[in-house]
């Protein structure tokens, strides 16, 4: 249970408990905890998650946990909450940390200044190292979280940095300033979130300080927050592609009237986009009356079409979502992609039209099947680069709508091109 002692039970397993439970269950299994454990539960929820059952905890409850969590992560969790309840709840604590998640609170969740944390450990360039290193043992509760230490000047504008493991092979007597490393890889407060993940990934970093346009260093962000910003971006696209609109918002245990409101409106678009299909069918009715054995073969096209088109979409949503394709590498990913889906209609044509030659006896039959499959699967290739990028042109985010737009177009072109060619060579 997660009202066990906290030495029984690790943050990371209470709040993976509390996910199954109703916010008020959950709300009252964290008013039993110590306010420190009860901390480092929150801080290994999402935010978004935490949010449901917080406010439902008495007022002293929500500022003593919120004073022990980590700043970054108490902001998380104070941008989810009504203005109302951010408000009363900011006034109820102390004034260092009420100063100090105001300040965060300036910036957008989704920016570097949103994730960062401004306990950031700082010294000045003109001490010793051996005063430096006097400086660190006396944060000895907080070395395992520091990789690196930055140096700033008397106007605390970032100068230097020093790695952590440094301090063990310099001369005591030697200033932070002779020793520090002066090419320092830092980041804006208003940079993209997703961008500093890009740069974690790319150059393998264990923390990025954030400076403001003077240089003065305001926090630091580290791996831990990449990763859990990484985690978060990636649900969101997830569900997002399969049409849960509010992913932020929604879980397993989400009440079933929010579940109902965030998907039922995609789902009506998909029955729009159904519809459409359905009239094209419809418009060949006369052909698949004649040749009853079309019906047989459409789901088939249509699916191979869509399949393939998927395929495509989600390598370019990817591809999109960590910044390794651009709007304009589209005639080069359009280019490779026809030219996939002509060969894997080439391949799975030939396995439908024997097939249908051996179903039907007819070589007509088996060239309509065939070549519809190709056309079928080029369509599919194309679109699965044009949709993305012409979304992402628009502004829009490719992985909300990209895969109801791409079954529209496969299911559409390959009933014309099933239907339409049968409709030219056998009737």
């Amino acid at each position: 249970m997660i009202d066990k002692p906290a030495e029984e039970l690790h943050p990371a397993e209470a709040a993976e408990k509390l996910l199954a439970l109703s916010d008020e269950e959950a709300a009252r299994r964290i008013e039993a905890l110590e306010p420190d454990f009860a901390a480092e539960v929150l801080e290994s929820l999402d935010a978004w998650k935490a949010s449901g059952f917080f406010p439902k905890l008495p007022g002293n409850i929500q500022s003593s946990v919120l004073e022990e969590m980590d700043p970054d992560d108490s902001v998380d969790l104070l941008q989810e909450l009504r203005v109302e309840d951010r408000k009363d709840l900011l006034d109820r604590l102390n004034e260092l940390t009420r100063k100090r998640l105001k300040s965060l609170l300036e910036y957008p969740a989704d920016t570097a200044g949103g994730t960062m944390s401004p306990e950031v450990l700082s010294l000045p360039e003109d001490i010793t190292v051996g005063e430096a290193v006097e400086r660190l043992r006396r944060e000895e509760k907080n070395l395992e979280e520091i990789n690196y230490v930055y140096v700033t000047d008397e106007e605390d504008t970032l100068s230097g940095v020093l790695p952590l493991r440094n301090f063990a092979f310099r001369e005591p007597e030697l200033e932070l300033r002779d020793v520090m490393n002066t090419e320092v890889k830092t980041v804006k407060p208003e940079m993209d979130r997703e961008d500093v993940a890009r740069l974690f990934d790319r150059y393998d970093y264990l923390a990025l300080p954030v400076v403001s346009n003077s240089g003065k260093l305001l926090g630091v962000i580290t791996i831990d927050d990449v990763l859990d910003v990484l985690r978060q971006e990636d649900t969101e696209d997830m569900l997002e592609m399969v049409g849960i609109s509010d992913a932020r918002e929604e879980s397993l245990w989400t009440p079933w009237r929010t579940s109902v409101k965030h998907r039922l409106p995609w789902l009506v678009v998909n029955l729009g986009t159904a519809l459409l299909a359905a009239l094209v069918v419809g418009y060949f009715e006369e052909t698949i009356a004649r040749f009853a054995v079309l019906a047989v073969f459409m789901p088939i096209i249509a699916g191979q079409g869509g399949n393939s088109g998927t395929q495509t979409v989600s390598l370019l949503v990817r591809g999109i979502a960590l910044g390794e394709i651009k709007v304009g590498h589209a005639w080069r990913a359009l280019l490779k992609e026809a030219s996939l889906g002509l060969l894997h209609g080439v391949s799975i044509g030939a396995l439908v039209g024997v097939i249908a030659f051996v179903w039907t006896g007819s070589l007509k039959m088996t060239l309509v099947v065939s070549l519809a499959m190709v056309l079928s699967t080029i369509v599919a290739g194309i679109a699965g680069v044009a949709i993305p990028i012409g979304l992402k042109k628009l502004g829009l985010d490719p992985a909300l709508s990209a895969n109801i737009w791409m079954t529209t177009v496969t299911d559409v072109a390959g009933f014309i091109f099933l239907l339409g060619l049968a409709s030219w060579l056998l009737l």
